[in-house]
């Protein structure tokens, strides 16, 4: 009885060490370093990948990863938009040459698959270095880790899909240009590469040789029979020479995001002289309706009076940092534009009650649109229609020479002066000194003289107005 109970108490332990190790079999976590190809003293955010993390309750790692100094220099960490945001921030030592010691810990347990932290890197020299984990685990060593090493390339000769973006719709043409280190004595006559990228994104057609280095070749042979690779072959008789656009890849625009356009081959000739690929991302961005910034006048008015000048002005842009080209309208028909001009000054000389519209139509180079419109009727000169806001006018003609008049408005009796100041700060001219103005709508004119008389010199000056507690200030332009 006495051995049963020792061989059932034995068999027990047994099965619980089985379940243990099985436990931890399946509570391991890969984490993996990257093959990276760059080009000589470039600066690579390497990735430091892991397998799901779920559950698994790391809250710390630790890691060490040797390199070879002669090809990469490796200085720090980031954490921005990895699974170690969370965290606090990283303890990172490279006191030793060669080596990266780095340990992070938080509160809360990490979760997904995905990138762990990057590794900040700049390529020094050519050759291959060894990306390689001496030691690393999480919390104290549960879950487990399996590794895998990985290795940064810089090429004899990189060869380099550029970094671009691209505005584009949908079916939009684009083009991605392939450039390369200086080929000049190598004796390329020829070159082959496959790529592959997101066909989702973009969809890569063919190639266009048009004022690159491979122009005096012979038509590229380009396969795209399968959907997100491409492979290509030229070839020529008199060898390459120096280091610009190999090429260009062109295409369509997909939808918008971005990719990475990956080269899984490359090679001069025969694989003489050495060379390799060097990814590039690809971002596509939708264009957008042009936004308005401002505009004037604001508030829109409702009335306007006969042969008063009025100064419209609108400043939008381009939410893809494209130029904006405006386009002005009275009553349906353009007056001005299209050009880069925002502002459009008048009078109207219709008669009372007659109505009218100004509408300006900001686009952007993709043809998208919007507008902004003013409608109002205009009124006699003698009508007593009084403004409800406070309103500085853009002087007209502008720029001027030798007088210019400008536009103000008042909703009640003010005490208003009316100065002219050089871009130096200095008065030039005071116009109205703390004289007191009904209600109303009003007219100055400036002759470009001095409070002495004398006539200014061409350039740029403020005119500034106090009415009450009402301070505004405009620029005009006199040209002589």
């Amino acid at each position: 009885m006495r051995n049963s109970r020792i061989f059932l108490k034995r068999v027990a332990i047994a099965l619980s060490a089985l379940l243990l190790v099985s436990a931890v079999g399946l509570a391991q976590v890969t984490v993996s370093l990257p093959t990276v190809t760059a080009k000589l003293g470039s600066t690579q955010s390497i990735p430091i990948t892991v397998g799901d993390l779920t559950s698994k309750g790391a809250i710390s790692f630790q890691f060490v990863v040797t390199y070879d100094t002669s090809i990469v220099s490796i200085t720090g960490v980031t954490t921005t938009g990895t699974l170690s945001a969370g965290l606090t921030a990283p303890v990172v030592n490279t006191a030793t040459a060669g080596q990266i010691t780095v340990a992070a810990a938080g509160t809360s347990a990490m979760s997904g698959s995905g990138t762990l932290i990057y590794l900040n890197a700049t390529t020094k020299g050519k050759g291959t270095s060894a990306l390689t984990f001496s030691s690393f685990q999480f919390n104290e060593g549960t879950p487990a880790a399996t590794l895998t090493n990985g290795q940064v390339i810089v090429p004899v000769l990189s060869v380099k899909v550029s970094d671009v973006t691209l505005t584009g719709n949908v079916g939009s043409a684009i083009s991605i240009p392939i450039t390369t280190e200086d080929v000049t004595g190598k004796s390329v006559i020829s070159y082959q590469f496959t790529i592959t990228y997101d066909a989702t994104k973009i969809n890569l057609t063919g190639v266009s040789t048009t004022g690159t280095m491979s122009s005096g070749m012979s038509a590229p042979v380009v396969n795209t029979a399968t959907a997100g690779q491409m492979t290509v072959a030229a070839a020529g008789t008199a060898p390459l020479a120096g280091g610009t656009t190999l090429i260009n890849l062109v295409g369509t625009v997909v939808s918008g995001g971005t990719t990475t356009v990956h080269f899984t081959t490359f090679q001069y000739n025969e694989g003489t002289p050495s060379s390799g690929g060097v990814d590039g991302v690809v971002t596509v961005v939708a264009p957008a309706k042009p936004v308005v910034i401002s505009f004037a006048p604001n508030p829109k008015p409702t009335t306007v009076s006969q042969n008063n000048i009025v100064a419209f002005n609108v400043r939008a842009k381009d939410p893809n940092g494209g130029a904006i080209t405006y386009t002005w309208k009275v009553n349906g028909v353009v007056v001005k534009g299209p050009g880069a001009d925002s502002t459009y000054s008048t009078r109207f000389a219709d008669a009372h009650g007659v109505a009218k519209s100004v509408v300006c139509v900001y686009a952007t180079t993709q043809g998208l649109s919007d507008s902004t419109v003013w409608a109002f009727t205009i009124t006699g000169v003698n009508d007593p229609v009084l403004p409800t806001d406070f309103y500085l006018g853009q002087n007209y003609p502008n720029p001027f020479n030798p007088t210019t008049e400008i536009t103000y408005s008042l909703p009640k009796e003010a005490p208003v002066t009316f100065e002219i100041y050089n871009l130096l700060g200095v008065r030039v001219r005071t116009l109205m000194a703390g004289q007191t103005k009904n209600a109303g709508q009003y007219r100055i004119t400036w002759d470009g003289k001095s409070d002495a008389g004398v006539g200014m010199p061409s350039g740029v000056y403020l005119y500034r107005i106090s009415a009450g507690s009402f301070l505004a200030s405009k620029k005009m332009t006199l040209l002589k």
